[in-house]
């Protein structure tokens, strides 16, 4: 299967704005949204730029996807709903979740054993989908079309699960 997200099918993904503000005070939205994007090479208030294969911003999409998943029981089962729920299928759900806990528990990819016997690649293709699994035992995360397309896109179709208090970026002593 692979997950229809690329720049040949949506040429303009919904993103949020993260406007820069007077005041220090943002909510934990913008700021994954702004650092994410500053990582990726993006314009951090639209969101605009191709993007890289940065992979701390990988690793904060999948911040901004876990904290859009809920604080319910169950972390895999509310992942897994809320990439199947904006079109991933469920084989490619399970295989982006367990990327998810292999960056941010290691740091690194998931062992084939936990994929399905599959082999996890990144790549920095602009063009590729968001995650390809078309080939037999491998599948391929496009870092940039993930951060910019996949992420994007739920975070803007979801922004009433985020926490909307707001931080202090300058807090002095």
């Amino acid at each position: 299967m692979t997950a229809q997200l690329d720049r040949r099918s949506d040429p303009a993904p919904s993103m949020l704005r993260c406007e820069l503000r007077a005041s220090n005070l943002y909510p934990s939205l913008v700021l994954a949204l702004r650092d994410m994007r500053q990582a990726n090479g993006r314009d951090l208030v639209t969101g605009d730029g191709e993007g890289n294969e940065s992979w701390i911003g990988l690793s904060l999409g999948m911040v901004i996807l876990d904290t859009l998943s809920g604080d319910s029981n169950g972390v895999r089962a509310r992942w897994e709903l809320l990439l199947t729920t904006h079109g991933i299928t469920q084989e490619d759900a399970q295989i982006i979740y367990r990327l998810r806990c292999s960056l941010l528990h290691g740091y690194g990819l998931p062992k084939p054993s936990t994929v399905n016997g599959r082999t996890v690649l990144l790549t920095s293709d602009v063009t590729a989908h968001a995650i390809d699994t078309s080939t037999t035992g491998r599948a391929l995360v496009s870092v940039p079309v993930f951060c910019g397309r996949l992420v994007e896109r739920i975070a803007a179709a979801a922004p009433q699960n985020w926490d909307t208090s707001l931080i202090d970026t300058d807090v002095a002593t």
